[in-house]
């Protein structure tokens, strides 16, 4: 093979070669650029945000401002906001200021008018006893309500055929107590609340006949 040839071919794998490094080396770069870019940005604050009605200007928006409070329920830690967006501004309808272990938004029927509610999670016990704080929708109005004292129930769930939201604290002792959202939008107790007996499976059926024959 011709001295030349072999010259030739020594000097483009050389270029080749450092070439090849300098790419390396601005790829290594880029990714500890991107990776010091993204450990620099600020987080995003606590917010929950979820669209109401269907319509895009109806805004929920669930913030917590004290990420230090997790567990004492005697002091809030969160705003709820339900505002309106207009073309110019925003305006905020209502703003509650509460209490949330978790920052949550579900969605159940709990005054049976076929219509989902809205429910912002409030306390769990140990025993897993969730509790909510509850807001009736109001479609034609485009209003929320809430109910004073639902937070206080655990595990609350209702019986569409008969109307009645059973609450059930799990403990040593399961109890069971049983309410109705009234025409004013007021948390009714109906009694007949009753001790789990698990040798009597009959309780919770005698419960709801007395219940309806009120």
């Amino acid at each position: 093979m011709d001295r030349p040839f072999i010259i030739i071919v020594c000097i483009i794998s050389l270029i080749a070669f450092f070439a090849k490094m300098q790419v390396t080396n601005l790829d290594t770069n880029t990714a500890n650029q991107a990776d010091s870019f993204n450990q620099t940005q600020p987080k995003l604050n606590n917010d929950y945000t979820t669209i109401l009605f269907g319509d895009s200007s109806y805004i929920l928006i669930l913030h917590l401002f004290d990420t230090t409070n997790n567990y004492d329920a005697e002091k809030n830690n969160t705003i709820l906001t339900f505002s309106k967006k207009g073309r110019n501004q925003t305006k905020a309808l209502f703003r509650d200021s509460m209490f949330c272990m978790y920052q949550d938004i579900d969605f159940k029927d709990f005054n049976n008018d076929k219509i989902a509610d809205i429910t912002v999670f409030y306390y769990t016990g140990a025993r897993a006893n969730p509790t909510y704080h509850l807001y009736l929708t109001d479609l034609k109005n485009h209003r929320l309500i809430r109910v004073k004292d639902f937070e206080e129930l655990p595990n609350p769930d209702l019986d569409t055929t008969n109307n009645i939201i059973t609450s059930i604290a799990l403990s040593g002792t399961n109890y069971y107590s049983f309410y109705r959202i009234d025409t004013k939008n007021k948390l009714k107790n109906l009694g007949h609340s009753f001790n789990e007996n698990p040798n009597d499976s009959t309780q919770y059926e005698k419960a709801i006949r007395q219940i309806l024959k009120k």
